[in-house]
């Protein structure tokens, strides 16, 4: 199969089918992100697809495979038109899929008229990844981020009338060093994902990567990475502060985070509290500093 790049998919798709339907992203501005950045945005062939979807359709592995994820970038930017025809070939060859699930940004829904976003769902398009960041607007402002919370809040719950499930990352340590910047970030964040509803809130914690904007602003003085201490109270914060109107999962699993923490929220939101006041009581903001090393940090 063909894959131009490398490959980033979430965790949970690690038994997906991977196929590659565009490469790069269409935004590739945000100050934090290094994984496109010397990446044109293209649109694979329906050809090479379908040729990719034949292979993957006589793999035995594949043969039983139930969930497919759409590489690369934001594929959701795609017209819904497109997508349609991708999911057509994929049904067709490969009529075990249930799933076609895919990153997407806030402007790639916003695009999508509710009528298209149906046609998507019953086509089987679900599960999107949507890469929210923070509910701070002074956040998304500062990265570059390309919408608002408003806007944000506004296509999820759009995405919640429809029946969609989406799971929103987030990213702690955003604003740089500083408790206060922290408690404020995860408040916001927090009562943000509070408005909608999410499948799942998979939170990330910002690592400067060589390269990106936020890298040169670093070697030049102009930020401050904020400490492993101030990324544990951002993530209490955010919990403390999350009052989702349905269960969602809530996972860390990341290696760029500074703790683990999994749960469904919010049955076990205290325990997951305690679990953060537990490891902030016991070890100084000196000793995590020296649990993870950011600069090997492989994203």
């Amino acid at each position: 199969m063909k894959y131009d790049e490398q490959i980033y998919r979430p965790p949970k798709e690690y038994k997906s089918i991977l196929l590659q339907v565009t490469s790069g992203c269409t935004h590739n501005k945000c100050k934090f992100c290094g994984m496109y950045r010397y990446t044109n945005f293209k649109m694979e062939s329906l050809e090479q697809i379908e040729k990719d979807i034949v292979e993957a359709s006589n793999h035995p592995f594949y043969r039983n495979t139930k969930r497919l994820f759409l590489l690369n970038g934001n594929p959701f930017v795609l017209q819904a038109e497109r997508l349609l025809r991708i999911a057509e070939l994929i049904h067709r060859y490969l009529p075990k899929v249930e799933v076609i699930t895919t990153y997407a940004s806030i402007k790639d829904i916003e695009r999508k008229t509710d009528e298209e976003l149906r046609a998507l769902k019953e086509a089987g398009y679900n599960d999107l990844y949507i890469g929210v960041e923070s509910g701070n607007q002074e956040a998304l402002t500062f990265i570059n981020k390309g919408n608002t919370v408003e806007e944000a809040i506004r296509e999820m719950k759009r995405l919640d009338k429809l029946d969609y499930y989406y799971y929103a990352m987030i990213l702690t340590g955003l604003m740089g060093k500083g408790v206060d910047k922290a408690i404020e970030n995860g408040r916001k964040t927090g009562e943000m994902l509070s408005q909608v509803n999410c499948r799942g809130i998979f939170p990330m914690s910002v690592t400067i990567v060589p390269g990106t904007e936020l890298w040169e602003m670093y070697a030049n003085g102009e930020y401050e990475e904020a400490t492993e201490y101030d990324r544990l109270i951002e993530l209490r914060e955010i919990l403390e502060n999350l009052n989702p109107q349905k269960t969602a999962l809530i996972s860390s699993a990341h290696n760029s985070n500074t703790m683990y923490i999994k749960g469904i929220i919010p049955t076990e939101k205290d325990r997951l509290i305690n679990e953060i006041d537990e490891i902030l009581s016991e070890a100084s903001p000196e000793e995590m500093q020296e649990w993870i090393d950011r600069r090997r940090i492989r994203l």
